[in-house]
């Protein structure tokens, strides 16, 4: 299996917050029905950097994900929302391991 993960790293614009958290949930809810898709969690650091991850089972997964209609529409208004951003994505781990080998890890 050649997973992918995304990595995107964001600082808002203030006065767009709500506006793309709204955006977000929704892009979420789409991206998170579709094949391939994993999980996707947001975190937020003390500087006002949030920072997203988001997991497909593999390139053709992403890639449809990057291709779908609605992200694409969303990418034309990332100017309004995003004072700054980088998009990382990785292939397979070199390591995988925890503590519960045998069952899955809690999302």
């Amino acid at each position: 299996m050649s997973t992918r993960t995304v990595v995107f790293r964001t600082y808002l614009v203030d006065d767009s917050r709500a506006e793309y958290y709204a955006a977000a949930e929704q892009l979420f809810k789409t991206a998170a029905a579709m094949p391939g898709f994993v999980a996707a969690k947001t975190f937020a650091a003390a500087d006002g950097e949030e920072l997203t991850v988001v997991e497909f089972e593999s390139d053709e997964a992403l890639n449809a994900w990057r291709r779908h209609a609605e992200h694409l529409a969303a990418q034309k208004f990332s100017g309004r929302f995003f004072a700054d951003y980088r998009i990382t994505v990785y292939g397979d781990p070199l390591r995988d391991y925890g503590i519960k080998e045998k069952e899955p890890y809690r999302k």
